[in-house]
């Protein structure tokens, strides 16, 4: 009987589902995100899934080996304050830890905001003041107690949080990392006061220094974990009901994939969940074809996201930014924008602007017919001509061009006294610099030459708009991968059982220090990574994975003694025991990331360095075909199906269209060219072409 493995991501706007045969075919299936109970979207891609194979979908869902999953729950329940109302309890003096944070007032906003300054403001707090309540206890830095836990406070202060509504308990104590026993004894007392409240202790979740990213991120994990919770519950019913039988996993934020019980207690850990899979699936399919370099741009109905593929790994962030609050997670590194297919177009002031607002799904762009009417990319695309209206989503929708230059027409043309066809051009010409810039951030901003990557372009509108802002990025190759309207979903479905665990545990070197080794003992570096390599590792055991299968990688946070931000130093992977010489050279390391940032000289070494926490990502594959074909071209040929007038430059151009059938491996296309594949649409401008290589991806490039 043929298996089959199954990986789903919910959009805000559509849902996409990869169904990978045994032999490494991949099939690909989209539906419109039903947000309201987001299991029934992905129903509908598994019900085509299933038709495709003469099946019934019970039949499909009995023979999935793997069923992963990536999920915007806790992202869209912490935008939407639909998070649980959190209590939450610290030490007695530091109760306006939230409210002060971190001075600052940018996290979170673009530039245009920060320019804002009379209207700049700090966040909401995550919790308000009134839920802090402050217990009488303290530990030192050494983990010695200073003071002892009054459990009469502590119960008075639980009673205090119960009565004024918190529905979860957060716990976050002062250097409750160095030693949890006060934190332990307060979660008994919750469970004797108020059993019905859940509680998540800093000190298990996040043991590590940092006092304020420490209690936020506990708090947040705090309110996210019953809706998280109920949400997969409800998920994996509906699934098991309709004929799965093996338990989903799900994506989180690091790249990896963790089992519903175990990503439940890690709620926070999840809100990176769907734009990471991107990222996976260019490593992925960048390593095949040679390319170690990418840029990752992933332009869907929401948003576009940008991240890094440097020497064949993704790059990787020590927090987690989720609106304006920034969480000390660790995530793959993901820059976002609203700059999606439903960004809404305005003119304010005489001013044309496009998003962050979205049409979203419901009721999406004007010409969808579902009853929007204000003008969105989608819409321009649409009116320009980039878009056959009878062959969207494969022709499952038909998009209604009149709905789209009447909304054109109200809000944009009119007003900013343009034609239609000039709105819709200014529309699209303001999206795809909004992205270039983004990507420029990414890239520039950081060091890195946009020429020395290639661009990997996705989602449901990313090809249509990159030969575009790729082209203004003047990176040498625009790659449209035949999973680019599924990629996150491929992603997921690439990716491995993930476990990471991390403490702090601050050790420095005496200024002037040349042998870090001396001041860095090896033994003790060893045995703290292999006290969390056992612990990841149990849990992954615990999640299904064989232990054989298990590889770790340590690295450490570390920064030079004196200062506030700390870099990431990867060590060589393995469990071995660390040597002089490996302690030394991760300084080297160190000093070269330091530099490389930077500039040359800015190391300082003479003030010694201090390591502020360890941490290990074990990790286990997950079983799943051999991608022998990931979704190869097909022998189609004859030249293109006609050709359709498009609004380019300011001015109508005849751009020849091809269908994915007719493509085969090896061929070329000439710009200005239309390629309406079945669930998304590649356009190549008139100073390109682009290639089909061997497995149907479309490579794109300035034509010389």
């Amino acid at each position: 009987m043929p298996t089959y493995y199954v990986a789903s991501d919910i959009g805000g706007t559509f849902t996409d589902t990869v169904v990978i045969d045994q032999d490494g075919h991949v099939g690909r299936y989209k539906s419109s995100t039903v947000p309201d109970n987001p299991a029934e979207g992905v129903l509908d891609t598994l019900v085509d899934a299933a038709a495709e194979r003469g099946v019934e979908l019970g039949d499909l869902l009995g023979r999935v080996e793997v069923f992963a999953h990536g999920t915007t729950i806790a992202t869209n329940a912490m935008l939407e304050g639909r998070a649980r109302r959190v209590g939450l309890l610290q030490t007695r003096g530091f109760g306006d830890t939230l409210t002060i944070m971190r001075g600052f007032k940018s996290i979170g906003l673009d530039e245009e905001d920060i320019k804002r300054f009379r209207t700049l403001v700090k966040q909401p707090t995550v919790v308000p003041r009134a839920m802090t309540e402050e217990i009488t206890e303290r530990i030192d830095y050494a983990g010695r107690v200073v003071c002892p836990l009054d459990e009469d406070d502590v119960r008075r202060a639980v009673r205090a949080l119960r009565d004024g509504g918190a529905e979860v308990i957060a716990v976050a104590l002062l250097w409750s990392f160095a030693n949890d026993a006060h934190e332990r004894r307060v979660a008994e007392i919750v469970a004797e006061e108020a059993p019905e409240l859940g509680v998540t202790l800093s000190s298990e979740f996040l043991p590590r220094i940092g006092e304020y990213e420490r209690t936020l991120t506990t708090a947040v994990n705090a309110s996210l974990r019953p809706v998280l919770k109920g949400s997969l519950d409800s998920f994996e019913h509906t699934l098991t009901k309709a004929g799965l039988r093996s338990g989903p996993l799900l994506m989180q934020s690091n790249g990896g994939l963790a089992t519903f019980d175990e990503v439940e207690k890690r709620a926070a850990a999840t809100v990176m969940s769907g734009p990471v899979g991107g990222v996976i699936a260019s490593q992925f399919l960048g390593t095949r074809s040679g390319h170690r370099n990418v840029v990752t741009t992933d332009m869907g109905g929401t948003s576009f996201d940008v991240g890094l593929v440097l020497d064949g790994l993704p790059v990787m962030s020590n927090t987690t930014l989720i609106g304006r609050d920034q969480l000390a997670l660790p995530s793959v590194a993901v820059r976002a924008i609203g700059a999606g297919a439903g960004s809404i177009a305005s003119v304010r002031n005489g001013v044309l602007q496009v998003g962050p607002e979205s049409a979203g799904a419901r009721p999406g762009p004007a010409c969808y017919g579902r009853g929007g009417d204000r003008p969105t990319v989608a819409d321009a695309d649409l009116v320009l001509g980039y878009l056959n209206p009878d062959n969207f989503l494969g022709g499952r929708l038909t998009l209604d061009v009149g709905k789209a230059r009447d909304a054109i027409a109200t809000h944009v043309a009119e007003p900013a006294g343009l034609t239609v066809e000039q709105a819709a051009e200014g529309i699209k010409t303001i999206v795809d610099s909004r992205m270039a810039d983004l990507v420029r951030q990414v890239t520039v901003e950081q060091g890195y030459d946009p020429t020395d990557f290639a661009v990997f372009a996705y989602g449901g509108a990313g090809p249509l708009h990159a030969f575009s802002y790729g082209a203004e990025l003047g990176c040498p190759q625009i790659i449209v991968p035949i999973t680019a309207s599924v990629h996150s979903a491929f992603g997921i479905g690439c990716s491995d059982l993930t476990m990471v665990e991390e403490i702090s545990q601050p050790m420095q070197t005496p200024p002037g220090t040349t042998d870090h080794a001396a001041a860095l003992p090896p033994d003790t570096l060893t045995a703290t990574f292999e006290t969390l390599a056992r612990r990841a590792t149990r849990d992954l055991v615990a999640a299904g994975a064989d232990e054989d299968t298990v590889t770790v990688v340590r690295s450490v946070e570390i920064r030079f003694r004196a200062q506030i931000h700390v870099l990431t130093v990867t060590l060589e992977a393995g469990r071995r025991a660390l040597t002089a010489d490996d302690v030394n050279g991760m300084v080297e390391r160190f000093v070269e990331q330091y530099e490389g940032r930077f500039g040359k000289g800015a190391a300082f070494l003479e003030g010694g360095v201090e390591i502020t926490t360890f941490r290990v990502v074990a990790t286990s594959p997950v079983p799943r075909a051999e991608f022998s074909s990931v979704a190869g071209p097909t022998t189609g040929s004859g030249g293109a199906a006609g050709t359709r007038r498009v609004f380019h430059g300011g001015g109508w151009q005849d751009a020849a269209v091809w269908r994915g059938e007719q493509l085969h491996d090896g061929m070329t296309i000439d710009g200005l060219a239309i390629v309406e594949l079945a669930d998304t649409t590649v356009v190549i401008g008139p100073d390109q072409d682009a290639v089909v290589d061997g497995t149907g991806d479309l490579v794109i490039q300035t034509r010389a």
